[in-house]
């Protein structure tokens, strides 16, 4: 008898060791899906080579929860992950290349939720429809990929 129960002790101890690992697995993944935001990239347009600004800063315009910085006077920028509205189907991106300098950028989008699992809860993918942007700087746009997912990959590229 006593053997049966040191046998089921250790058997009781290894399923919640294996229990926690698992656990730790899943936070892991809900921390590693994040946010699907897109990639935008900035582009020379006659060379089609990646370029960087001195410093960025990227302001998302919201009418009901107010303005949000989302890229605060970053330097040597080439590339951005910026995020889009859950709330809208239009994001408004403001970029500041210098105090009198910016471009505005409209996204349209559809908001689709994605079920992760019961820990991590409800992500939201966006399919992208439209972009449009002011031309201060920035010369055009083109949608490269219009699905925004947890797959990182350019999704919107500015020509300058």
């Amino acid at each position: 008898m006593k053997r049966k129960l040191k046998y089921l002790s250790v058997v009781a101890l290894l399923c919640s060791v294996i229990g926690l690992a698992l656990t730790a697995c899943d936070e892991t993944k809900c921390s590693t899906s994040g946010r699907p935001s897109p990639q935008f990239n900035f582009v020379e347009k006659s060379t089609l080579k990646k370029i960087a600004f001195d410093t960025l800063t990227v302001v998302a315009l919201n009418a009901i929860h107010g303005d949000s910085v989302i890229l605060n006077k970053a330097t040597k920028v080439s590339g951005a992950t910026l995020p889009l509205s859950y709330s809208s189907n239009q994001t408004t991106l403001v970029f500041n290349y210098s105090k009198s300098l910016s471009d505005t950028i409209w996204i349209t989008h559809t908001n689709t939720e994605h079920f992760l699992s019961m820990d991590c809860g409800i992500i939201m993918y966006h399919q992208i429809k439209d972009v449009k942007c002011t031309s201060h700087v920035i010369d055009s746009v083109a949608i490269i990929n219009s699905e925004v997912d947890i797959n990182e990959k350019e999704n919107i590229r500015l020509f300058y």
